[in-house]
């Protein structure tokens, strides 16, 4: 992550002959075209560049073979799948392939329909959820290649095939690590920062705490299925996420002063700004960073601002005004939108609002500051209040990357799938 996978790519395209038969092609999210086409101008000028996405986008098979790399979004691949397929390309390459974790989408689909004698996937979270990621991925890099998994396997026997999947694919897995790419790069500092709830926080926690734990015993004595049982629980645990992070996310009337987590924030922002540093701040939770832009705005911090709604054109603005701005201190970021893809090493501090299940995905986001071009210490804090949910998924974390600990060598696995059990466990007091 951050560790120059899109120019080695690039040099790896530029290595391939030049001919009217040589297209290449690179699939990547829509916010990250315009990422690849700066890259490709200044990596690979030599390359006749076009951008598929939009406005402007290739008619026919016959208009490919006048461009040396074709830059698509995954959405623009789905919907143009019949052109697409009807090209054979000398190299096909999927980047942040996590987005063809699960086989069954349309992402997944429109890959495979891909005809390429080369083919490559990019991701710095191979593991998201399960095994099942992992086979998704060599569906399209090796078709056929991996036995398929017997439906209803479970216990002794799914473990056998997840080793044998581990085994098999091991090969053909080239994991950069920070240590051996850019030893040179400075140190990352973690840091867990300890919210006490508010009285009143924790009294708002409590009553949606006990609410949910009877929803949830009425709803298994209605007879609702798992789907449903899952479905209640993953909204509880939402509300009850939200009011660890500021109360107002789910009463709207409440003061801020209710926020432990927001005046922790105020702190360590006032002090970091003062010291000169610059900071990255993400969230799960847009409404959360819509809560904070007028209080930035009162006390006339500098910011910017970047969430999934927001089109390629208006992401890279701000990230260009971000880097190209040392006096802008403060930059927003959704942990969706914000957290693959982006250089953005003018911050050196980057702080989590709230932890998600999967641990990779905030190491994704940490690592927009601690990457090649990074030259001082980046410290990373995330914001827990005690006693709560927030405190569990910590533990969770550790223990569902303890679980897929085998698979590159224990630091890069990440969370296995969560089960109804484990997020019940969550609700609980």
């Amino acid at each position: 992550m951050g560790l120059g996978k899109t120019p080695q790519a690039l040099a790896l395209l530029a290595s391939l002959p030049i001919n009217s038969d040589t297209t290449r092609l690179v699939v990547a999210p829509a916010s990250l075209l315009e990422n690849w086409r700066r890259e490709a101008a200044r990596f690979t000028p030599q390359l006749r560049v076009f951008v598929h996405h939009g406005n402007r986008r290739l008619q026919s098979t016959k208009h490919f073979a006048g461009h040396d790399l074709i830059i698509t979004s995954y959405g623009t691949l789905t919907r143009d799948k019949k052109v697409f397929g009807s090209v054979e390309f000398a190299c096909a390459i999927a980047d942040e392939a996590q987005h063809i974790k699960n086989r069954h989408s349309q992402n997944a689909s429109a890959l495979r329909t891909l005809r390429a004698k080369t083919r490559f996937v990019l991701t710095g979270t191979p593991l998201e959820n399960s095994f099942d990621d992992l086979r998704s991925l060599f569906a399209f890099l090796m078709p056929g290649f991996l036995d398929i998994m017997p439906t209803g396997v479970r216990g002794e026997e799914r473990a056998w095939h997840d080793e044998r999947l581990r085994q098999r694919t091991a090969p053909y897995i080239l994991r950069r690590t920070k240590l051996a790419v850019a030893p040179e790069l400075p140190e990352k500092i973690e840091q867990i920062l300890w919210c006490e709830p508010t009285v009143a926080q924790a009294s708002l926690y409590r009553e949606y705490q006990e609410k949910s734990e009877r929803d949830m015993i009425d709803l298994a004595a209605g007879g609702a299925t798992e789907g449903r049982l899952r479905m209640a629980t993953l909204t509880q645990l939402l509300r009850l996420r939200q009011i660890c992070c500021d109360p107002r996310l789910v009463s709207p009337n409440s003061p801020a002063s209710h926020s432990s987590k927001l005046e922790a924030l105020r702190e360590l922002l006032a002090e970091a700004i003062d010291d000169g540093h610059r900071v990255l701040v993400f969230s799960q939770f847009t409404s959360l960073l819509a809560l904070l832009r007028p209080e930035l705005d009162e006390q006339d911090i500098g910011h910017c601002y970047l969430d999934g709604s927001m089109s390629a054109k208006q992401r890279q603005s701000e990230v260009d005004r971000f880097q190209n701005s040392p006096d802008i201190p403060l930059f927003l970021l959704s942990l969706k939108a914000g957290g693959t893809g982006l250089n953005l090493t003018g911050a050196d501090t980057v702080v989590h609002l709230d932890p998600w299940w999967n641990p990779a995905v905030e190491a994704q986001a940490t690592d927009r500051a601690h990457r090649i071009g990074q030259s001082r210490t980046v410290t990373s804090y995330k914001l827990i209040c005690s006693g709560t949910v927030e405190e569990k998924v910590l533990a969770l974390q550790d223990e569902k990357r303890a679980l897929l600990a085998g698979v590159f060598e224990a630091s890069d696995a990440t969370s296995a799938k969560l089960s109804l059990t484990d997020l019940q466990s969550l609700l609980k007091g």
